[in-house]
């Protein structure tokens, strides 16, 4: 018994050796016996596919639904037995978003969006034929959660501003808009220099008028060091 419980013991050293790694003597102190450390210094392990220090171009494509409630009797793209309709509710003009970013942490990037319209919006009245054309500019910051090597969760925080040219009947701008955005996803990192990603976000505007948006979408992801 006592020469199986010595063999245990030495396999039991021996594996816990394998595990930790090669070891290196620390000299730091001169002449005490010296002390055994592990080769990487004990730092923790890579951070496996963060986008820390990465400069990023993002392309994201989205299909949204939104609803607008204009604050005075304007026209936002629907009419009723009454006239302008107080509320219009229908699909949002289909537009790309490119985006910027810095990888500023493992979890927290940073970027602008620019959002172009493929399409033209309404125009100022119900006859109107030359429509507005989607101008969005939004910093902001996202957020990574649960992270499972290649995948993980995401959110976002969003400035919205929009200068996107819609016009009264007299052909005078109504001015810009502000508001904030949102994005809560799934990511996939394929690659350390790209990954794609789906995602749910909300936008909501309220200086030219009550806006509220609902879109789903689809990015691409590409990144540099």
């Amino acid at each position: 018994m006592r020469a199986a419980a010595i063999a245990l013991l030495l396999v039991a050293g021996l594996v816990a050796g394998l595990v930790a790694g090669p070891a290196v003597a620390d000299p730091s102190e001169p002449g005490a016996e010296p002390k055994l450390k592990p080769a990487n210094g004990g730092r923790p392990a890579p951070a496996g596919l963060s986008h820390k220090g990465q400069l990023e171009v993002s392309l994201q494509l989205a299909l949204g639904l939104r609803a607008i409630a204009p604050y005075h009797d304007e026209y936002c793209g629907k009419t009723d037995d009454s006239g302008f309709a107080p509320v219009c509710v229908g699909r949002a003009p289909f537009a790309i978003d490119l985006e910027l970013g810095y990888g500023v942490g493992h979890r927290i990037d940073t970027f602008l969006d620019l959002r172009l319209a493929l399409e033209q919006d309404f125009g100022p009245s119900p006859t109107s034929t030359e429509g507005a054309r989607l101008f969005h500019l939004s910093p902001g910051a996202r957020f990574f959660f649960s992270d499972a090597r290649k995948t993980k969760l995401f959110t976002t925080g969003q400035l919205v501003f929009d200068f996107s040219g819609y016009k009264d009947p007299a052909g005078s701008k109504l001015g810009g808009d502000f508001g904030v955005r949102n994005q809560n996803g799934l990511w996939f990192d394929l690659d350390r220099a790209y990954g794609i990603y789906a995602f749910i976000g909300e936008t909501l505007t309220f200086a030219r008028w009550l806006r509220f948006e609902l879109e789903a979408g689809i990015g691409f992801q590409g990144r540099y060091r």
